[in-house]
């Protein structure tokens, strides 16, 4: 008989997934491993960045995640013998203490008739953390699921169109489009507090300019607390951002390429690297979520995931 796990058991096992989390970190800083990891986080945007990694490196071909619970509930069940994919989720509790009654006039504790201090009960809600399981769908079989998608629906030219004009509603600035100097496709322009692109651009290339622009007037203005970074580190936000943007509404991703990320991360620690992750899965989760909020309302937009199992596509613990 199998014995059971204790609590000390459990958070070893924790501190090796985070253990394991970190060393990953480092190991997704090449380029096709890189590549593939953003492609990993266009599908989980809604999960935390540390499950986006857990998952990417536990099963890479994953698509969909859903706990043993969500999948019950839609009639599908995990195969014999598959593994769960390990994740950290949040499980904070209530503790209760007693704190004097402090008198609003004095600002002393209030005195009972024997001059104890008079207490209150008070709770305090203390973070913690545990190990979770979900399943791909690959995992698991019985009732199929409705067919969903966030891919653009319609002819290619009216997707563009109306995913450009979405793009520009969720821009933090006015944006601009006209001839540009030089070889940049385009420009965020702190000091003017606009966007300025390429009018000569194509009309996936003019997106995919949008886009790494949005990126950096939500990452890197002036008020932003990444705005201090390096431009080399700005410039990988950004082009990172809009890979992940791209991959999700279905846009072509060929031509992105990565082969300076070696570069950047070298002599980084964890930590830094780690920030820099934080801020693509913040922002292209924002661009994301927001835009698809616009396309859906406009029924421009498949029916997605989070609109038809919204427990399965955003999973209990993130």
């Amino acid at each position: 008989m199998k014995n059971k796990e204790t609590p000390k058991d459990r958070q070893e096992v924790l501190k090796a997934l985070t253990e394991q989390l970190e060393k990953s970190i480092q190991d997704f800083m090449e380029s096709e491993k890189y590549k593939a990891f953003l492609s990993s986080m266009a599908k989980f945007h809604h999960y935390s960045l540390n499950n986006q990694i857990l998952i990417a490196v536990q099963k890479p071909d994953s698509t969909l995640c859903a706990s043993y619970t969500t999948w019950q509930k839609q009639n599908r069940y995990v195969k014999k013998g598959e593994k769960g994919i390990q994740i950290i989720c949040p499980a904070p509790y209530k503790k209760e203490y007693l704190k004097d009654v402090i008198d609003k006039t004095t600002g002393k504790p209030e005195l009972l008739p024997d001059g104890k201090a008079k207490q209150e009960i008070v709770q305090k809600v203390i973070p913690f953390f545990k190990v979770g399981y979900v399943y791909d769908i690959s995992q698991t079989e019985g009732q199929p699921l409705p067919e969903v998608t966030h891919r653009l629906k319609g002819d290619l030219d009216s997707d563009l169109k109306r995913l450009k004009e979405a793009l520009l509603e969720v821009s933090p600035v006015p944006v601009a489009f006209q001839p540009v100097e030089g070889s940049a496709n385009g420009f965020y322009s702190p000091a003017a507090g606009e966007i300025v692109v390429d009018s000569t651009l194509s009309e996936k290339q003019s997106l995919k300019t949008l886009i790494h622009e949005t990126a950096h007037a939500l990452l890197h203005n002036p008020e932003a607390s990444s705005s201090q970074s390096t431009r080399e580190t700005k410039e990988v936000e950004a082009e990172s951002v809009a890979y992940v943007v791209c991959q999700y509404f279905g846009l072509d991703t060929s031509d992105y390429s990565f082969g300076y990320i070696a570069g950047w991360s070298s002599g980084k620690g964890t930590p830094e690297l780690k920030a820099s992750l934080e801020n693509i899965r913040n922002t292209s989760n924002e661009i994301i979520s927001n835009v698809e909020q616009i396309l859906t309302k406009e029924e421009t937009l498949e029916q997605t995931v989070s609109q038809i199992l919204p427990e399965v596509h955003r999973g209990r613990c993130m």
